[in-house]
């Protein structure tokens, strides 16, 4: 499936077949078939994956959104260029214990 993704905020065009795609039972959204659990409402049990159904779904959001991108399918979010490193987990580690330490009231000046 070929993806284009680019930074978090901005749009990202998507080609995807019926196949690839399923509709969430709960809240009626279109989610990628690789996603565990829907990425709207959190619904994690049956999905629909009838190709008419799902078309009808993709003509749909077409109509509402002009066109259909990675953010209506999936969290972006899941979708880094690269995983983080054990520098940059550790960076924003020690960033978080600061920003923890800062909140205490013996600290603030």
């Amino acid at each position: 499936m070929p993806r284009e993704t680019e930074r978090q905020g901005q749009k990202s065009e998507i080609a995807v077949s019926v196949s690839e795609l399923k509709i969430c039972d709960l809240c009626g959204w279109l989610n990628l078939v690789s996603n565990k659990e829907c990425f709207v409402c959190g619904w994690h049990g049956h999905f629909e994956h009838d190709p008419d159904v799902v078309r009808a779904a993709v003509e749909l959001a077409v109509r509402r959104h002009g066109r259909l991108e990675l953010q209506h399918l999936t969290d972006l979010r899941t979708y880094r260029s690269t995983p983080p490193t054990m520098r940059m987990r550790l960076l924003g580690f020690w960033r978080r214990v600061r920003v923890w330490w800062s909140t205490f009231p013996w600290r603030r000046r």
